[in-house]
């Protein structure tokens, strides 16, 4: 994937994308000068965002009853 579907997918702003990944806080590679997402890492990583946002390990109302 792209950085503008990638951005897209996360509803953000490409220059926040990049700053994400300047941060090193979402998986990607870098090959050349652009960037490159796996789609099936990019989901495994915003499951694990949802999970990490939510207070006291409760699960959000978007993933109850999952898994």
């Amino acid at each position: 994937m792209t950085v503008k579907e990638v951005a897209a997918l996360l509803r953000v702003s490409t220059q926040t994308l990049y700053k994400m990944l300047e941060a090193g806080s979402i998986p990607a590679v870098k090959i050349g000068s652009q960037w490159r997402f796996d789609r099936d890492q990019i989901r495994d990583w915003l499951k694990g965002q949802a999970g990490a946002a939510a207070p006291n390990g409760t699960r959000t109302s978007e993933g109850a009853g999952q898994g």
